[in-house]
């Protein structure tokens, strides 16, 4: 009888089923995270890369881990079957993965960035000190518009677009005004 009583639109029963496949389904979202960290470090630790580049490494590491682990906690979440709940967490768990790639974005723009900068400067051509520099902040700042739109992607589109117009014209003066500075 007290397996029938109604809570949430669902009997105790099935509430309590649901709980215990929430729990199994988060458990196995972290033991595969930590299992997805234990086999990148592996493969990390046998290759070949610079001190400078651990550290980059170590951050990606952790986004997947975290990835793996908010994914699996969102399944759980699901399998709760709590409209009501869930619907509420899962809005704030689309969050995290859209700034994680966002995360993701810039440190590639980055990367892209400074190989792009060194390249210019070993050309020695002509004005290469300054377009380097020009290639330089372009890319870091069509990766960092991406990073935006991205992290942002909850948004309407429109209210997007003009925190991106407002970001670049701060951006643009901000620049300009270094720039005439470092001239003097």
């Amino acid at each position: 009888m007290a397996w029938e009583s109604i809570v949430l639109g669902m009997t105790v029963k099935q509430l309590v089923t649901n709980i215990i496949y929430a729990a199994v389904l988060i458990a196995v979202g972290i033991v595969l995270g930590q299992f997805v960290k234990y086999i990148l470090k592996k493969i990390v630790e046998k290759s070949e890369f610079k001190v400078s580049q651990r550290s980059f490494i170590s951050l990606f590491i952790s986004i997947v881990k975290w990835s793996i682990y908010v994914l699996f906690l969102n399944f759980g979440l699901i399998q709760l079957g709590i409209p009501q709940f869930t619907d509420w967490l899962t809005n704030i768990l689309v969050v995290i993965p859209a700034l994680v790639g966002a995360l993701l974005l810039i440190g590639v723009g980055f990367a892209i960035a400074s190989y792009l900068k060194e390249v210019v400067e070993d050309s020695r051509i002509n004005g290469w000190q300054v377009l380097s520099e020009i290639l330089f902040i372009f890319v870091n700042f069509v990766f960092i518009i991406f990073a935006f739109k991205t992290a942002l992607i909850s948004l309407d589109t429109a209210i997007v677009n003009y925190l991106l117009l407002i970001a670049a014209g701060a951006a643009a003066l901000g620049i300009s005004l270094w720039y005439a500075k470092k001239k003097r």
